[in-house]
């Protein structure tokens, strides 16, 4: 791995992280995308599942830590998005090739989806909440307005693919 690739990829993900703990300024009806998540589906798809693993752990417990969630919940749930996303790696793919596609949107759903589950059985347990009504209020939502966003992110890589 690029040591120059890799400092851009921290410095991007410290301004997503950034941007994660002001998503309610983007937020509908207190739902917000997770940005981290789409940025770890990209770096699995670019690099890797080992990446994306280490990746996903950092941002997640990054944001445990500067946020009031449970310490762990997205670390685990944000790694566990890096593994299921490293599936989809394929090698010498080009970036346009592997974001740049409606593939992409469908592996950013799944793993939004993964996520949302085992984040939100962490976040109801201490509650003693149903999970059910929180995850259909909060994680389907989520997940549907994280997908939406990662629309975006295949516009501007398939853009790229043409030029």
């Amino acid at each position: 791995m690029n040591p120059t690739r890799m400092i851009w990829y921290a410095i991007t993900g410290l301004i997503l992280l950034l941007l994660q703990l002001n998503a309610g300024l983007i937020a509908v009806e207190k739902v917000a995308p997770d940005l981290l998540l789409i940025y770890i589906v990209v770096i699995a798809l670019l690099e890797g599942q080992f990446t994306a693993i280490l990746v996903g752990f950092t941002a997640g417990l990054l944001f445990d830590l500067v946020s009031n969630d449970v310490i762990g919940s997205n670390a685990l749930a944000k790694l566990i998005v890096g593994f299921i996303a490293g599936f989809f790696y394929e090698e010498g793919m080009e970036p346009g090739g592997a974001i740049g596609t409606f593939r992409f949107l469908g592996i950013v759903a799944l793993t939004s989806f993964l996520h949302n589950i085992i984040y939100y059985f962490f976040y109801v347990q201490p509650a003693e909440l149903s999970f059910l009504s929180i995850f259909l209020r909060g994680g389907l939502p989520g997940m549907l307005y994280t997908t939406v966003l990662s629309a975006l992110v295949m516009l501007v890589a398939a853009r790229k693919k043409s030029w």
